[in-house]
């Protein structure tokens, strides 16, 4: 059951001043006394109340008709393809799409909820969580406004999740580098305490599994954020993999840079672009990108209007494709 929001009322109530006292010193006006104005806060801060930019214009009952979707990466083409999808939902819908990025940190994820649901009052959110857990945080947003995860599903909340099959994905990937011959399949992926890395690196080692292959550590490399820390650890690799299986599309271009002029086997999680101008094939875990982000926003736009179904994690499946050559 939802909490109710600390008003002015409550704080006016707690420090013991007029409600419009409250008022001017959340509007930072001038001749307020020290006192007064320490009072003020100190209740606003033990009562937890975020000041309402939007709610000045809004009647009871009324809605900001806006709806929001926090990402991770803006310039990756993954997430251009997610908002496209998202962003027409919301025209049919009549709402307006707000587009903000974590950049994969914890404190602008936390920052920008915060001021999206509490402050700006949008009708719902669609969001990526960062790897650091924040169930509190989203739990306690989610009283407030309908949330729907995308591609990760934090543990503890009870809201709809979108996910891709990663495991799944992963592995047949894995598995068709070792049907062409390879033996010695390097791993390059990023941030192994986020879901989705998580969930790839074991479809990895399951078809390694299944093959009969032992896993080696000495060909897995872990935490590469950017496209050049890709192609630094696949360098290092060179020599010793006959192929290379990257974790996602940004982590690809850096090991395509890495084997330029070098014949060994690649494929990785997610399309890329421009894939098929390479010189030799490359094999891609697909999906339609746009479709995921639509579904999840119908997901969000039928907890806005009423549905009171038991929270839904839907497992969205993935196709190989072999690209260039």
């Amino acid at each position: 059951m939802a909490h109710r929001r600390p008003t002015m009322h409550d704080v006016a109530r707690a420090a013991g001043v007029s409600p419009a006292t409250v008022s001017r010193v959340v509007n930072n006006e001038r001749y307020i006394r020290k006192e007064t104005r320490a009072a003020v806060e100190q209740a606003i801060a033990e009562l937890g109340f975020e000041r309402n930019a939007a709610a000045r214009s809004l009647r009871p009952g009324q809605t900001t008709n806006t709806v929001a979707l926090v990402i991770e990466d803006a310039v990756n083409p993954f997430w251009s393809a997610v908002t496209d999808g998202a962003e027409e939902v919301a025209r049919r819908h009549q709402h307006m799409l707000v587009v903000a990025s974590t950049r994969q940190s914890y404190d602008r994820e936390r920052d920008l909820l915060r001021d999206l649901v509490l402050r700006r009052r949008v009708d719902g959110v669609l969001v990526v969580p960062t790897a650091h857990p924040q169930r509190d945080l989203h739990a306690e947003l989610n009283r407030w406004a309908p949330m729907v995860f995308l591609d990760r599903t934090p543990a503890g909340v009870p809201a709809d999740a979108v996910v891709l099959d990663n495991q799944g994905g992963a592995r047949r990937a894995v598995e068709s580098l070792l049907a062409q011959g390879h033996r010695r399949v390097a791993y390059v992926g990023g941030d192994p305490s986020v879901g989705t890395g998580k969930s790839r690196l074991a479809g990895y080692k399951q078809a390694l599994k299944r093959a009969g292959l032992p896993y080696d550590p000495a060909l897995v490399r872990l935490n590469a954020h950017t496209v050049d820390d890709a192609r630094a650890a696949a360098t290092g690799l060179l020599g010793d993999a006959d192929a290379f299986f990257a974790d996602n599309n940004r982590m690809c271009v850096g090991v395509l840079h890495a084997v330029r002029g070098v014949r060994v086997g690649v494929a990785a999680f997610d399309d890329i672009e421009f894939a098929d101008l390479l010189p030799h094939p490359i094999t891609l875990v697909t999906y339609d990108a746009g479709a995921f982000g639509a579904h999840a926003a119908e997901l969000l736009f039928a907890r806005m209007t009423g549905a009171d179904t038991p929270p839904k994690r839907s497992v969205y499946h993935t196709t190989l494709v072999t690209r260039g050559g």
